[in-house]
C-alpha cells in the first residue's frame, strides 16, 4: 500500500513538472546604453556624490537647517515607517517556510440513539501539540515570494535613501532662494531710496520752473514700479521662507538667517566621476533595481504555482476516551498527515496570475531604463546649468559695472542740464535690471552645483541605510 501512495505521488509531481511553463527575462535584462563620458565639462576622477553633505554645504546656518529637515521631516518620517512595514512583511512571509506549532487541548461529549432504546453516552479528550497544514516547499516558491519581499524591502531603503538625497537638496536649494530673495531685497530697497531722492529732486525743480511736467510724471512712473518689484520681492521671500520652515518639519513662518549669498563659496572644479558609477550610486536607480529583482521572484513563484503542492499536517499528544484517564499512562497518540494537490482546472486563473506578474517585471524592466535615463538627463542638465550660468554671471558683472558707470556719467549731465531726465530714469532702471539679472544667475550657479550634488547621488548615509534594512 505505501509503495502504491508513493508511486502515485511520484505521478503526480512529474505531471506537475511536465505542464509548467517556463520563465522568461530576456526581454527584460537589456539595460539602457551608458554614455562614456558626460557631455557637460566636468573632472572624471571622483564624483561629488562620494561626498559627505557637510563637506558641501559646511557646518554653519545651512547645516542646521539640513539637520534638523533630516529629524523632523514628515515624508522621511513616513519612509522611515514604510520600511517598518516591508520589515513586517518580510518576517511574515518568512515564517511560512517554517511549519506552525499550536499546544491546544479539546473536549467532546456527544449522545448518539443506541441499537435498542437507550442512547449511547461518549466522550473524547485530547491534549498535546498540533502542526497545522505546512507547505513544504518542495519547489522553491515560498522562497521565491521570500526573496520578492526582501527585494521590496530593500528597494523601500533605497526609496527612504533617495529622499533623504532629495530633502537635503530641497532645504539647500530652498536657503539659497531665500538668500537671493534678501540680496534682490536690499537691491530694490536701495533703487527705492534712489528714486525716492530722484524724484523729491525733480519735483523740487519743478516748483522751482526749471524741469517740465512730464519729468515729474516719468519720476512718479518709475518710484512706482520700483515699490511693486520691491513688493513682489517681498511676496516671494515670505513664500520662500514658509516653504523652508514646512521643509525642516516647522509650521509655515519666518526662518532666521545672518548669511549672505556673496558669503557662500563655489567650487573651482566639478567632478562628477564616470557615468557608469552613477548607476551603483543613485539610490533611486538602486531602488528601481531592486524593484525589477522583487517582480522576476514574483514570476517565479507564480510559474511553480502550477506545480504540485505538498503539505503536512500533524498532531502528538495524549488522547482518552474519558477525560479522567487523560493523562494515564498508554494514552499517546500521534498522527502525521502529508496531502499533495496537483491544479487540474482553475479557469485560466494561474495562467492569468503568471502573465499579471510578467508583465509587471517588463514595467518595472522600463521604470528601471526610465530612471537611469532621468539620472543621466539630471546630471548632464546640472553641468549645462553651471557652466552657462558662470558664463552668464561673468557677463552681467561687466554689465553692471558699466551700468553703474553710465549712471554715475548721466547724474552729472543731468546735473550740468546737458542730459534729459529720460536718460537718467533710463540708467537706473538699467542698472536695476542688470543688478537682479546677477543675482538671479548667482543663484542658479549655487543651485546647479546643488542640483548636481543631488544628481550623482549625494547627501544620503550608507550606514544609516544597512540600518534600515536588518
Amino acid at each position: 500500500m505505501n509503495g502504491r501512495c508513493l508511486l502515485l505521488l511520484g505521478t503526480v509531481l512529474v505531471a506537475g513538472c511536465q505542464s509548467m511553463p517556463w520563465s522568461r527575462h530576456a526581454e527584460t535584462d537589456a539595460l539602457p546604453a551608458v554614455p562614456a563620458n558626460w557631455r557637460g565639462t566636468a573632472g572624471t576622477a571622483s564624483s561629488l556624490g562620494e561626498r559627505d553633505w557637510r563637506e558641501i554645504f559646511g557646518n554653519g546656518e545651512l547645516a542646521t537647517l539640513i539637520d534638523e529637515a533630516l529629524v523632523a521631516n514628515s515624508d522621511l518620517k513616513i519612509a522611515s515607517e514604510r520600511i517598518t512595514q516591508a520589515q513586517s512583511r518580510l518576517t511574515v512571509q518568512r515564517s511560512l517556510l517554517f511549519p506552525t506549532l499550536a499546544m491546544g487541548a479539546g473536549y467532546q461529549r456527544q449522545r448518539q440513539p443506541g441499537l435498542g432504546s437507550e442512547n449511547t453516552d461518549s466522550e473524547l479528550g485530547t491534549f498535546g501539540l498540533s502542526a497545522p497544514s505546512w507547505e513544504i516547499d518542495l519547489w522553491g516558491r515560498l522562497r521565491d515570494l521570500n526573496e520578492a519581499a526582501r527585494q521590496t524591502l530593500l528597494a523601500t531603503a533605497e526609496t527612504q535613501a533617495a529622499l533623504r538625497s532629495s530633502i537635503v537638496a530641497q532645504v539647500a536649494l530652498a536657503y539659497v532662494d531665500l538668500l537671493e530673495l534678501d540680496a534682490e531685497n536690499e537691491v530694490a530697497n536701495g533703487t527705492l531710496a534712489l528714486r525716492q531722492k530722484s524724484m523729491q529732486m525733480v519735483q523740487l525743480r519743478f516748483d522751482a520752473g526749471v524741469a517740465a511736467g512730464v519729468d515729474v510724471q516719468q519720476a512718479r512712473t518709475s518710484l512706482a514700479a520700483t515699490e511693486r518689484a520691491v513688493a513682489d520681492i517681498a511676496r516671494r521671500r515670505e513664500r520662500a521662507e514658509n516653504t523652508l520652515a514646512v521643509l525642516i518639519g516647522r509650521n509655515p513662518g519666518a526662518v532666521q538667517r545672518a548669511t549672505q549669498l556673496a558669503q557662500l563659496a563655489l567650487p573651482e572644479t566639478l567632478n562628477a566621476g564616470l557615468p557608469s558609477s552613477l548607476l551603483a550610486r543613485r539610490p533611486d536607480i538602486r531602488a528601481a533595481e531592486r524593484s525589477l529583482a522583487a517582480t522576476r521572484a514574483n514570476v517565479e513563484a507564480a510559474r511553480k504555482a502550477f506545480f504540485p503542492s505538498i503539505s503536512l499536517t500533524g498532531f502528538l499528544g495524549v488522547v482518552s476516551p474519558e477525560l479522567s484517564r487523560l493523562f494515564v499512562g498508554g494514552r499517546e497518540a500521534f498522527s502525521v498527515s502529508p496531502e499533495a494537490s496537483l491544479p487540474i482546472f482553475t479557469a485560466g486563473r494561474l495562467s492569468a496570475s503568471l502573465e499579471a506578474e510578467r508583465s509587471q517585471q517588463r514595467i518595472a524592466a522600463e521604470e528601471y531604463r526610465q530612471v537611469v535615463r532621468n539620472a543621466f538627463l539630471e546630471v548632464e542638465n546640472a553641468l549645462l546649468d553651471y557652466q552657462r550660468s558662470r558664463e552668464q554671471r561673468l557677463a552681467l558683472d561687466q554689465a553692471v559695472t558699466a551700468d553703474r558707470e553710465r549712471l554715475r556719467l548721466v547724474e552729472l549731465r543731468y546735473h550740468n542740464g546737458v542730459s534729459s531726465h529720460f536718460e537718467l530714469l533710463d540708467s537706473q532702471r538699467e542698472l536695476f535690471s542688470s543688478e537682479l539679472a546677477r543675482l538671479q544667475a548667482t543663484g542658479v550657479t549655487y543651485g546647479a552645483v546643488i542640483q548636481l550634488y543631488r544628481a550623482l547621488g549625494g547627501g544620503w548615509d550608507q550606514a544609516a541605510l544597512i540600518t534600515a534594512t536588518r
